[in-house]
């Protein structure tokens, strides 16, 4: 109880931080704009944009904006030139690219805002290790640079892409079932089934044992009973909530569930609380 106690006074403590540095913020900008009439900045301090790390180019757009100008009938237009802060650990040409060419944009006469766009390259983001891009607006023709809104911080995160539908050559080793030593190890082919966003299916974990094999005669077992649904991760394969007919299935304690980077090899441990079936499947692509 005193560690929730605790949790929800910094929660409280965070928010409270949160809420002073804005409020600093309006009151530097309203100094800011005291003292001249066209004040530009980002339109955030901060951003985490989050990309497929699949191959492709993703655009990213940032605005930079005139703040005060709806005040005006008629606004000038406004160059913006800005740089990129050496605390950065993205790299222009490998992480990222300006899509302009160049350090600058421009507001538009009686515009109150210019579009920064940037392209990040999704396959060089590293998902545990993001890089981040920090940008300064260094100067600002006809008008000034708002204190507050001067520095943005891109924080380029990634998400996994998940590809490992197919059909697979699946050799299966039994710790226990019902009629061992015999069928065991066990090879068939399945396939993995893509129900998008990196869930899978495959009809029989057992590798045939619940299908096809001695269970289907014994038991009544078929097709679909032992028919699983997992979800693939950065390399890490998972599931809950699935079932054998006697009870849950869940990954064996101690075994590999995971997906070999370099040979798109899949191995699933699994274990059947029921009545104690459990094997180590590996999947190798046909």
């Amino acid at each position: 109880m005193k560690k929730i106690k605790f949790i929800v006074l910094t929660i409280l403590a965070a928010q409270l931080v949160v809420s002073c540095s804005v409020d600093d913020d309006q009151q530097q900008l309203e100094a800011d704009l005291a003292n001249t009439p066209f004040v530009v900045g980002f339109n955030n301090s901060s951003a985490a944009p989050a990309f497929l790390t699949d191959g492709q180019v993703n655009l990213y757009s940032e605005n930079i904006v005139l703040f005060g100008g709806e005040e005006f009938a008629s606004t000038p237009s406004i160059t913006v030139n800005f740089e990129v802060d050496q605390s950065s650990t993205a790299v222009a040409g490998t992480d990222y690219d300006f899509v302009s060419g160049s350090q600058s944009v421009t507001i538009e006469e009686d515009r109150d805002f210019a579009k920064l766009d940037i392209n990040f390259y999704s396959d060089v983001i590293d998902v545990d290790n993001p890089k981040t891009l920090v940008l300064n607006i260094t100067s600002a023709s006809n008008g000034e640079v708002a204190a507050s809104f001067r520095t943005l911080t891109i924080t380029i995160n990634g998400i996994c892409f998940s590809d490992i539908g197919g059909m697979y050559s699946v050799t299966t080793t039994y710790g226990y079932h019902d009629f061992l030593p015999d069928y065991n190890p066990q090879t068939t082919d399945i396939e993995i089934e893509a129900l998008g966003d990196g869930l899978y299916r495959v009809f029989d974990m057992s590798s045939g044992l619940y299908s096809s094999g001695p269970y289907a005669a014994a038991y009544g077992t078929g097709p679909t009973s032992f028919d699983v649904e997992f979800t693939e991760n950065c390399g890490e394969i998972s599931w809950v909530n699935q079932n054998d007919p006697w009870g849950l299935v869940i990954p064996l304690d101690g075994g590999v569930n995971a997906v070999d980077p370099d040979t798109g090899v899949v191995t699933i441990s699994w274990f059947c609380e029921g009545y104690g079936e459990n094997g180590v499947s590996v999947y190798t692509p046909l």
